[in-house]
């Protein structure tokens, strides 16, 4: 889903040129990642064309020389799906990632949410599943990234609607 690396700028672009390429062509079509600890993680590429590329070049004047930061990532992860009610929250910091759940919660939801709410429609979207991390099970987390799906369902809805009838969301 995410990629970051740095590397000479040829070395970067001939890595996203060969993903491009697919296998038809002899391109990358997977690769392994080796995590600092030595595990071993084997990565699919899938089709080239969902993915985004952003580039950044490091200073000259730097220990290794001229090298470029190179970002790959699934285009989902920058875009809300409003009709299906899916997005993603992206942080390199456990700080504040619950507020930027919530803050996605909200803008998902077809009703109104109140702040004070947060912490048990957050709890509850984490044990139903509509908050998930990813970086575990056979694709583990490299990295100090952190990843959350949140898909808001019906079932939420109504979760709200009767936490509301029931008073145990008070307004």
């Amino acid at each position: 889903m995410f990629l970051s690396f740095y590397g000479r700028d040829a070395s970067a672009m001939q890595f996203i040129a060969a993903m491009e390429l697919g296998r038809t062509e002899h391109g990358i079509t997977d690769f392994t990642l080796v995590s600092p600890e030595g595990t071993r993680n084997h990565v699919q590429v899938g089709s080239a064309e969902r993915l985004g590329k952003f580039t950044g070049r490091l200073p000259r004047q730097n220990l290794f020389g001229s090298l470029n930061h190179l970002f790959v990532y699934d285009k989902r992860l920058q875009e809300i799906d409003k009709p299906n009610r899916i997005g993603w929250v992206v942080s390199n910091v456990d700080a504040g990632i619950e507020e930027k759940v919530w803050a996605l919660v909200k803008t998902l939801a077809p009703i109104a949410l109140l702040d004070h709410w947060q912490g048990p429609l957050i709890a509850w979207c984490r044990e139903k599943g509509a908050v998930h991390e990813l970086g575990g099970g056979l694709y583990p987390r490299i990295g100090n990234l952190h990843a959350l799906r949140v898909s808001i369902s019906d079932h939420f809805i109504r979760h709200v609607s009767e936490g509301v009838r029931n008073r145990v969301l008070l307004p």
